[in-house]
């Protein structure tokens, strides 16, 4: 049966929450320090903070007893007292087993967030993804979920226009980390992927397509991406939430968790014989969130059922028997709904 975090975690994921939706921007940065400079008698104000790449910078507020710089100096002392206060309550969260983005790739996201790319029709999915649904469900795993990847997907296009002389690459690039195009096998074709030079972690792009995973072009961003099969019917309908990473909540585009779980179920069978520890991998992550769901909202996996498209449904019926072989420790009312789309095949 699903592990739920007590009602008092829970609560304070909701607080966490409510303030991180009301940021315009997350700051890349530490909360930052007031500093001071006397030059030729007479004293100025800085505000100095530390970059994601471990280098300072300051900005001057003014001189020191003017009202403006006093303002100034106020305004930055209550931000960092919010980042402060957030950060701090990110960090329970993540000791009492919530789950939680590496630093590296909570500042990729929060720099696809600042550059509106969520709030232009781009979806987080994958493995961030299934960890955020998890928070939003109150879903506690004995371990973290462990991943370099950081998937982008969109139902057709992201609308948010680059600047001519700028590039989906050059938005990764103000995260401070140094990502680079990863070329793909057939010269040919563009690249989908970026890598972090000296890093695991990289990003792709993806959008519905067929099982021959064209390239396709996303224009508005000056970039391409991977065409998947059955990857409408995911990033269909998608909600707002949040990735945790070390001090920060970051706003996201979130797929409905209940399709989430089947299209895991769908995806596990387009898996490779050479990757069928990833196919078993998305088959437990499936049965995780059906567990939850049939606890919390049962409806929401009937409405995700109901809207599989025929072709997929084999492929939810095979997966979900091999789910309840890998999984045997499932509610029964969670072995009752696989079992029944088990027999839809």
């Amino acid at each position: 049966m699903a592990d739920f975090h007590n009602d008092a975690l829970q609560t304070l994921y909701s607080s966490v929450t409510e303030r991180a939706g009301t940021q315009a921007r997350v700051p890349l940065h530490s909360p930052g320090s007031a500093a001071q400079k006397t030059v030729d008698g007479k004293t100025y104000l800085y505000w100095r903070v530390y970059l994601a790449s471990g280098k300072h910078k300051e900005t001057s507020l003014g001189r020191a007893g003017e009202p403006d710089t006093e303002a100034a100096l106020e305004a930055r002392l209550l931000e960092s007292a919010e980042m402060r206060a957030l950060g701090a309550d990110v960090q329970v969260l993540r000791k009492a087993g919530f789950a939680a983005a590496d630093n590296s790739s909570a500042l990729t996201i929060a720099t696809l967030f600042n550059a509106g790319i969520f709030g232009h029709g781009g979806v987080l999915v994958g493995s961030h993804a299934f960890g955020a649904l998890l928070n939003s469900l109150g879903v506690h795993l004995p371990t973290n979920y462990r991943t370099e990847d950081i998937d982008i997907g969109s139902a057709g296009t992201i609308s948010v226009a680059i600047p001519e002389e700028r590039s989906f690459l050059d938005i990764l690039r103000d995260s401070s980390l140094p990502f680079l195009e990863v070329p793909e096998l057939d010269s040919r074709r563009p690249s989908t992927s970026f890598k972090a030079r000296g890093q695991p972690l990289k990003v792709d792009l993806l959008v519905p397509g067929t099982e021959a995973y064209e390239t396709r072009p996303l224009p508005h961003l000056r970039a391409h991406a991977t065409g998947l099969p059955y990857f409408k019917y995911l990033v269909s309908n998608p909600a707002q939430g949040f990735v945790l990473g070390k001090e920060h909540a970051i706003p996201v585009m979130l797929p409905d968790p209940a399709r989430f779980a089947l299209h895991k179920l769908i995806v596990s069978t387009l898996r490779t014989a050479s990757h069928a520890l990833k196919a078993d991998k998305d088959r437990r992550q499936a049965a995780v969130l059906i567990d939850a769901l049939m606890e919390k909202f049962p409806e929401w996996l009937a409405a995700a059922s109901d809207s599989l498209e025929e072709a997929a449904r084999p492929r939810v019926a095979v997966a979900a028997a091999r789910a309840l072989i890998l999984a045997p420790h499932l509610s029964q009312r969670a072995q009752d709904f696989l079992e029944e789309l088990g027999a839809q095949g």
